[in-house]
């Protein structure tokens, strides 16, 4: 029996992830795309009855946002950051009313502000971390959190249960950092992190107080 072309999708789009991987290993991270547990793992971290956008950076093959469009997240407060011009373009097919940036992390507020999508309750990672330079990694850490309001939270996913996210960047950015889901059934199994600013710790102690 010929599989159906609705099937073929995730096939499609599991082997293209693979070719550019095999292109640029540390820039994609991992084999295959992040698989749909672990993706609605990060969409639980996000307080979906706030106000505000969620950013997506490092769109990939479109499991994360397909997630967020699934937990019931507005798809005009969904805006995916995207450098790769070949993930980019599976983004737009497969969702093409989703706002699509394509652009670096690194320069997050500079692509928001001129796209004029604020404010920001979430930013949703699946940028290989581990695998880019730390000078980089804090840059694109800091351009996050620096964007989210006063209770916004980064969350981000590794391969791994420790921090992907260095105590160095996390002490210079003041940032506090939980592991609030381990993914066991993912390929590889994977681990979700949430951050939260200085500011973002303040609102919380506030609010359990």
């Amino acid at each position: 029996m010929p599989i159906e072309p609705t099937r073929l999708a995730p096939l499609r789009r599991n082997l293209g992830f693979l070719r550019r991987w095999l292109q640029n290993p540390k820039a994609v991270g991992a084999l295959v795309p992040s698989g749909r547990s672990l993706a609605s793992a990060m969409v639980a971290g996000i307080d979906l009855e706030a106000p505000g956008a969620v950013v997506e950076l490092g769109g990939g093959t479109g499991n994360i946002t397909a997630a967020l469009l699934q937990s019931g997240v507005p798809i005009e407060d969904i805006a995916v950051v995207e450098r790769d011009p070949a993930f980019a373009r599976v983004i737009a097919a497969r969702f093409p009313d989703v706002r699509l940036l394509q652009g670096d992390a690194a320069e997050l507020r500079r692509l928001l502000r001129a796209a004029g999508i604020g404010p920001v309750k979430a930013v949703v990672s699946g940028l290989p971390l581990l695998s880019i330079p730390e000078r980089v990694c804090l840059r694109i850490v800091s351009e996050a959190t620096e964007v989210l309001e006063e209770d916004g939270v980064l969350l981000q996913f590794t391969y791994g249960p420790a921090s992907p996210v260095s105590r160095r960047i996390l002490t210079r950015l003041g940032l506090q950092a939980e592991r609030i889901n381990w993914v066991v059934d993912n390929i590889p199994p994977a681990s979700v992190w949430r951050y939260r600013p200085p500011h973002g710790v303040k609102m919380q102690e506030k609010q359990s107080a």
